[in-house]
């Protein structure tokens, strides 16, 4: 399945033909076969939803490239309303 992940050492640790063990909890995709897979994409992102990215990995879209930092949610917002305000003064 094509995606846009960012590289991180989990990444690249598949990339350089490691396998992480599984056990596979979910069953999630028929044609999965944990065997012959080199991770488990479910482990992988939950890890990842966790914060663990040590063992998983997150995408991103098309302009990820264009991130400098990673803020959360209230941090982005804030931002947008200074700049919006800021905006509005010098206008």
């Amino acid at each position: 399945m094509p995606g846009r992940a960012i590289k991180n050492a989990f990444l690249e640790s598949i990339e350089s033909g490691e396998k992480v063990p599984i056990s596979c909890p979910y069953h999630c995709l028929k044609t999965c076969v944990p065997e012959n897979s080199p991770y488990c994409i479910a482990n992988a992102l939950t890890s990842a939803l966790k914060g663990n990215l040590q063992s998983g990995y997150v995408f991103a879209g098309s302009n990820a490239w264009r991130c400098k930092e990673i803020i959360s949610v209230k941090e982005l917002f804030n931002k947008l309303d200074e700049e919006y305000l800021q905006r509005i003064v010098s206008d």
